[in-house]
């Protein structure tokens, strides 16, 4: 007996979940650039001890992030509850739940150490990088079960186009970038937290050189513009292999998706030094690198072997 497709209310759940989510990751970005981490003083949950914010940019910054991932730690909880009754036997549904609700979890204990602890920028790195992983399980867990609500060309359900098999290699080659991407993440908000986003001068090379005398902290911004241009390349070549393969139009869009999104990204990258890195500008880097993440994320799970989900 296979399970019954999710209902539209659980549809709707996970789209809202998923742009909730998003919203709470620009939400601490914008914490960050605004110096407001420290909006509420060490006091959390609460702030400077009120149920209410204070009537200041930073309070209201730092209180609007907290209220809105409350608010995402009940949707979470809500739709992981619920997807895994409904399809407990797929199972993408099941690793993307607990994905989602480890990650979104561990985010708030991290962010709630950061404000109540002295906290060093490499923590405060993985903190971000921890909210990126848990925006990426609630997109694919939204995709997984809007997959599962589809027919396939003969009228069969839950079908998607990871029934066409793709080579071997090709997929470890979309997971490989996919683990890179996230030290790529981490480097570039380390980059953030230490503040050295305009230590190598002009954009692309640093302090007018290829490979600089690095001193100090200059190897964070060095290392970062190195990985963009390694992440660029095996972007570039998934796209000429996606390209070829037959049968897959999911893989070849998400393919041009990928590299377009990543060529974006170089130039926000430009804008933001020439710039001065301003809010806006920081701003920009942070929605095309999250919405790269997630074409990557997707790429990784549409390139495994679709599995069969069977009775409830």
């Amino acid at each position: 007996m296979q399970s019954k497709p999710p209902t539209r209310g659980l549809l709707w759940l996970a789209r809202l979940t998923n742009i909730v989510m998003f919203v709470v990751l620009m939400a601490g970005f914008l914490v960050t650039e605004t110096g407001s981490a420290q909006g509420c003083g060490r006091h959390w949950p609460l702030c400077d001890g009120n149920f209410t914010p204070p009537f200041d940019l930073h309070g209201f910054v730092e209180y609007g992030h907290r209220f809105i991932s409350s608010i995402e730690g009940i949707l979470v909880l809500w739709l992981a509850i619920w997807a895994w009754r409904a399809l407990r036997r797929a199972p993408e549904v099941k690793v993307a739940a607990i994905v989602m609700l480890v990650f979104t979890y561990v985010q708030a204990l991290l962010g709630a150490e950061a404000v109540l602890f002295p906290t060093s920028p490499f923590i405060l790195a993985t903190h971000f990088g921890i909210s990126l992983v848990a925006f990426a399980g609630t997109l694919l867990l939204d995709v997984r079960l809007h997959q599962a609500a589809q027919q396939g060309p003969s009228g069969e359900r839950d079908w998607t186009w990871r029934a066409r098999r793709v080579p071997s290699s090709f997929s470890l080659l979309v997971w490989i970038t996919g683990a890179y991407f996230i030290g790529l993440v981490y480097l570039g908000a380390l980059v953030a937290h230490t503040d050295t986003g305009l230590m190598c001068g002009a954009w692309p090379l640093c302090q007018g050189s290829l490979v600089p005398h690095l001193q100090g902290q200059l190897w964070i911004p060095y290392l970062h513009r190195v990985a963009a241009l390694v992440a660029m390349l095996l972007l570039l070549w998934i796209y000429l292999w996606a390209r070829r393969l037959e049968g897959r139009p999911d893989l070849r869009a998400a393919s041009r998706w990928g590299l377009v999104l990543i060529l974006l990204q170089a130039l926000s990258g430009w804008y933001l030094v020439s710039t001065g890195i301003t809010l806006g500008s920081v701003m920009i880097h942070i929605v095309l690198m999250t919405v790269l993440f997630g074409v990557i994320a997707y790429f990784s799970m549409q390139v495994a072997p679709q599995r069969a989900s069977g009775g409830n």
